[in-house]
């Protein structure tokens, strides 16, 4: 599972651990509001796969 920055961390730009709820979100008291950004983590799955395929297509090259 692909947990991008929670939205109240990224609104008051605090540095977020990715727990559920996060380490700021309890220290805040805030849990209520804890919640990960369902479209950010789309991007950073969407950019990790554009770096594998870049990786097999050099792959793919080396070989011929």
């Amino acid at each position: 599972q692909i947990r991008s920055r929670i939205t109240v961390c990224k609104r008051l730009k605090l540095k977020c651990d990715r727990r559920a709820p996060c380490g700021s979100c309890v220290k805040r008291d805030t849990v209520s509001r804890c919640a990960y950004s369902a479209a950010a983590a789309e991007k950073i799955d969407v950019q990790s796969l554009h770096n594998r395929v870049l990786l097999l297509e050099a792959q793919i090259q080396s070989l011929s």
